[in-house]
């Protein structure tokens, strides 16, 4: 699983601009915003301001939907079986 940070600059009470960033953000010397890598230019950012930042474990729906289809397909197999009343039974 990645980790993933969702930076939002706030203007007027509504998100002004997002971006995304694999790296955690750092907090600018001033104390006044952050500075991280961009996900989508690989270019540093530096915002300063009204800001928030989100962080989000990419890769967890992935590894739940994965367990849960092993689940299924289990169950799948074990139900099968011949249908009752069959004349066929299973060699293995």
């Amino acid at each position: 699983m990645k980790t993933v940070y969702v930076i939002t600059m706030w203007s007027g009470g509504k998100a002004a601009k997002k971006w995304k960033s694999e790296e955690e953000p750092q907090i600018l010397p001033q104390g006044t915003g952050v500075s991280f890598l961009s996900s989508e230019t690989r270019l540093p950012v530096q915002v300063i301001g009204s800001i928030s930042i989100e962080q989000y474990e990419s890769g967890k729906e992935e590894f739940e939907m994965r367990i849960s289809r092993e689940t299924a397909a289990s169950e799948d197999e074990r139900e099968l079986g011949p249908p009752e009343g069959s004349n066929i039974r299973r060699l293995f």
